[in-house]
């Protein structure tokens, strides 16, 4: 089990199968055993993330550790979260696991340089308790971005309900509030916007293929970050 690797998902179900679907896309296999084998552990009941940072509900921990003995104890190499609000519990999980985790957020923040060399200004649209929590913030200010996030009328009014849309299976609905939440960033400033919830790409599938050097998927860095690691070259590479 070596090489396989270890998915702790359902946070939430549809996020997990898109991520899923982004490994194999960039994946350039032309045979099913060239691809990354993965165990996944899909644990929808996780109590919700922004809750517990904000206060308003339980935390997720014991479930993510949960998650991470499980994929230990298989024996996986590695484990990745695809579900950035849950790295707000990262050093918890790294230090209860024997393999690497993957952080969807350093992943994604390596990714602005390779959408635009020369950015300063960067925007995040993710959900409120990655805002709060300021791990994209404090990555990015760490690596010399400037950083643009939504106000907190936004959150309330475009983000989170373009979240909660996406979880009740309401994509195209989500599509009109995300490009107006993105619109304001843009007008902003901001030169590449981070889609730092996994569950935010499949609310902007059209502006992201309308403009995708002004993107990036969190979920697709993660996938990029674990084909690399894996030693699968990247499609397109």
């Amino acid at each position: 089990m070596k090489n396989f690797l270890g998915v702790l998902g359902g946070m939430g179900p549809l996020a997990t199968a898109d991520f899923l679907a982004k490994l194999v896309h960039n994946t350039p296999a032309s045979i099913d055993q060239e691809h990354v084998p993965v165990l996944l552990y899909g644990d929808c009941t996780t109590p919700d993330r922004t809750a517990a940072v904000t206060g308003t509900g339980p935390s997720p921990i014991d479930k993510l550790l949960a998650g991470v003995r499980f994929l230990n104890e298989a024996g996986v190499g590695a484990i990745c979260i695809p579900c950035n609000s849950s790295h707000c519990w990262y050093d918890e999980m790294a230090a209860a696991s024997g393999v690497r985790l993957f952080h969807i957020v350093k992943a994604s923040v390596e990714q602005v340089r390779v959408k635009k060399t020369d950015a300063r200004l960067v925007g995040v649209l993710s959900t409120y308790g990655t805002h709060q929590m300021g791990i994209y913030r404090n990555t990015l200010n760490d690596m010399g971005f400037e950083v643009l996030s939504p106000s907190e009328e936004e959150f309330s009014t475009l983000v989170s309900p373009g979240i909660a849309l996406i979880k009740a299976n309401r994509l195209p609905e989500a599509e009109q509030v995300f490009a107006k939440a993105a619109s304001l960033l843009v007008g902003r400033g901001a030169e590449v916007i981070i889609l730092g919830c996994t569950e935010i790409p499949l609310g902007m599938r059209e502006q992201c293929k309308a403009n995708p050097s002004l993107f990036v998927d969190s979920s697709e860095a993660l996938a990029l970050s674990i084909t690399e690691f894996f030693g699968r070259p990247q499609a397109g590479h």
